[in-house]
């Protein structure tokens, strides 16, 4: 019970929830390029949801900066079932949170790098 008192415990969420945005907000780009590739016709329509590309970035700089303000953070006192207390699980979860942060850029900066495929 004292993992979901501890915030340090909700970076996980924040982490999955920031890759999540980041991937709605690439959609609108790579989800045409990635249809085209398979074969089906029509993906032109995902480009419609350009419209929800700005919120959803400013979603995902606010998950991910939650996620690295409770995961970077100093403590003075690690509490017991927390992700510091745990060297193993804290090191897992800053590479989980690197991880999401570079998809997280490569989602939000696809309009970009999609059109070298063309």
């Amino acid at each position: 019970m004292s993992q979901i008192k501890n915030p340090e415990n909700k970076s996980g969420w924040l982490i999955g929830g920031g890759v999540l945005a980041s991937i709605t907000t690439a959609i609108c780009c790579i989800g045409p390029l990635v249809l085209t590739i398979l074969g089906v016709s029509g993906a032109a329509v995902l480009a419609k949801f350009e419209i929800i590309r700005v919120p959803m970035i400013i979603i995902v700089v606010a998950l991910f900066g939650a996620a690295g303000f409770y995961l970077f953070r100093k403590k003075d006192v690690c509490e017991p079932g927390s992700i510091c207390a745990d060297p193993k699980k804290y090191k897992n979860m800053v590479r989980a949170y690197w991880i999401g942060l570079v998809l997280a850029i490569l989602g939000i900066f696809s309009p970009y790098w999609v059109t070298w495929f063309f």
